[in-house]
C-alpha cells in the first residue's frame, strides 16, 4: 500500500444570469435641512427617470443605505448620500440604457457587476472537475508504478465563496426607445470564471 499526494485544478466560464446595478445620490449643501431636502428630492427624480425611461420596476429596487454627515470641508457644509440597487436579467441593452440616462444626471454615481444566481451549484461543478483532474493524474502515476488507486486519505480544498444570489430580479419588460439603443448595447456580457484547486492524498495498492 502506498500514497500519492497530488493537486488538481479546474476553471470554467459561465454566462452571467443577472446584472446588479448600484446607484448613489451624492450631494452637499450648507445646512443639514437643506442638504436632506435636496438629497431626497434628487433621489425621487432619479427613481422617476429610471422608472419612466427604462421601465425599471421600483418594487424591485433595494435601499442599501442613507446618510447625512457634516463635511470636514467648511464650504461643503453637509453631505448627503443615498444608495439603492436593483437587479435585472443580464442584458447590455438595459445596462447601456441605464448608464446613458444616469451619466447625464448631476449628483449621481453608479456602478454595476454581473453575477450568477446559482453560483453554489457552479462552484460544486468546478470543484468536482478539479477532483477528477487530481484523480486522473494520480491514476496515471499509479499505473506507471503497476499499482492502482483504491481510495483517498485527505482532501484539502477551498470553501465556496459566499454570494448573495437571492436578490429580486426585475421581471418587468424594459421599454427602451430606439434612441437608447447603441452599438455598445450589442456587446456580449462578460463571462464569469470560477476556478478551484484541490490537494488530495490518494491511497494505492
Amino acid at each position: 500500500m502506498g500514497k500519492i499526494k497530488i493537486s488538481g485544478s479546474s476553471a470554467m466560464q459561465f454566462e452571467p444570469d443577472y446584472c446588479e446595478f448600484r446607484v448613489t445620490v451624492h450631494l452637499s449643501s450648507g445646512t443639514s435641512g437643506d442638504t436632506l431636502s435636496k438629497g431626497k428630492y434628487r433621489t425621487e427624480e432619479v427613481l422617476k427617470a429610471l422608472q419612466e425611461k427604462t421601465g425599471i420596476d421600483i418594487a424591485s429596487v433595494v435601499l442599501d443605505g442613507e446618510g447625512l454627515e457634516q463635511s470636514y470641508r467648511q464650504e461643503e457644509g453637509y453631505i448627503y448620500r443615498k444608495t439603492f440597487s436593483f437587479r435585472y436579467q443580464a442584458d447590455n441593452h438595459i445596462t447601456e440604457a441605464v448608464t446613458s440616462l444616469l451619466e447625464n444626471m448631476a449628483d449621481v454615481e453608479y456602478s454595476y457587476e454581473f453575477g450568477l444566481t446559482d453560483r453554489a451549484a457552479k462552484e460544486a461543478a468546478v470543484m468536482s472537475a478539479a477532483i477528477d483532474d487530481a484523480k486522473a493524474k494520480a491514476e496515471n502515476i499509479a499505473a506507471s508504478l503497476s499499482s492502482r488507486i483504491v481510495g483517498y486519505e485527505e482532501i484539502k480544498y477551498e470553501f465556496a465563496e459566499e454570494n448573495d444570489d437571492d436578490g429580486l430580479i426585475c421581471e418587468r419588460e424594459m421599454a427602451l426607445s430606439d434612441s437608447m439603443v447603441s452599438l455598445a448595447s450589442e456587446l456580449k456580457n462578460p463571462k464569469i470564471e470560477i476556478s478551484k484547486n484541490v490537494n488530495i492524498i490518494w491511497i494505492t495498492e
